[in-house]
C-alpha cells in the first residue's frame, strides 16, 4: 500500500493504516535504539515509546522531510533523552559534566549517520526484493556474507564460472532497479551524492 496514503490516513486517526505504516520501520527503530542503549530490554522499551510518539506525532509531520527520517530522529531522540536522564542521575563534577556535553554531541554525530545508514539499507532491501531469488541470493551471499566464489559455488551447487556470470547479471539487475527515477531509489542516491558517491 501506498505510504503517503498512509500517511494521511493515519493523520486522520486510522489505527489500521498506522500499523500498517509503522510495520516497516520497526526493525529500524530498534537497531538504533540498540546501537544507542546497547541493551535489549532497554533498547525495546525505547523503541514501544517511539511508536507511541510518532502515532502521536503524526498529526505534526509535513512532508518537508522522508517520513523514514523524521521517524528516525524521534527514535535518536528519544534514545538521547534516556542517556541524559541516566546521565543525571549520578554526581558529577563539572568537568565530567564538560565531557558529557562532548559525549552526547559525538553520539549525535554518529546516531545520524546510523539512520542515513540505516535507510540505505532499507532501500537497497527493497531493490533486492525486486530481483529474481537467484540473483538476490547470489549478491547477499557475496556482498552481505562476504563468501569467496569458491564457497558459494559449492553453497549453491555450481560451477565458479556460473557464479560470476550470474553475479554479473545480478548486480547489473540490482543497478538497473536502484537508477528508476523514482521512490525510494531517488533517496537513495541523494545519500549516496551527499557523501560523495560510490
Amino acid at each position: 500500500m501506498d505510504e503517503g496514503f498512509l500517511i494521511k490516513q493515519a493523520q486522520n486517526g486510522d489505527v489500521e493504516a498506522f500499523e500498517i505504516l509503522i510495520k516497516n520501520y520497526e526493525h529500524t527503530i530498534y537497531s538504533i535504539c540498540f546501537n544507542v542503549l546497547k541493551n535489549e530490554a532497554d533498547a525495546f522499551d525505547a523503541a514501544q515509546d517511539v511508536c507511541i510518539k510518532v502515532w502521536k506525532q503524526i498529526k505534526n509531520f509535513e512532508n518537508k522531510s522522508k517520513f523514514s527520517t523524521w521517524v528516525y530522529r524521534i527514535a535518536t531522540n528519544q534514545c538521547l533523552d534516556i542517556l541524559r536522564k541516566e546521565k543525571n542521575k549520578k554526581t558529577l563534577s563539572i568537568h565530567q559534566n564538560e565531557d558529557w556535553v562532548l559525549e552526547i554531541e559525538d553520539k549525535k554525530i554518529n546516531i545520524e549517520k546510523q539512520v542515513e545508514d540505516a535507510e540505505r539499507i532499507r532501500i537497497l532491501k527493497v531493490a533486492l526484493d525486486e530481483l529474481k531469488k537467484e540473483h538476490s541470493s547470489i549478491i547477499i551471499l557475496k556482498d552481505v556474507k562476504e563468501l569467496t566464489y569458491e564457497e558459494i559455488a559449492a553453497d549453491q551447487n555450481i560451477s565458479l564460472g556460473t557464479v560470476k556470470s550470474r553475479l554479473f547479471r545480478a548486480r547489473t539487475a540490482l543497478k538497473n532497479i536502484l537508477q528508476q527515477d523514482k521512490e525510494p531509489y531517488r533517496s537513495f542516491w541523494r545519500h549516496i551524492n551527499r557523501e560523495g558517491g560510490l
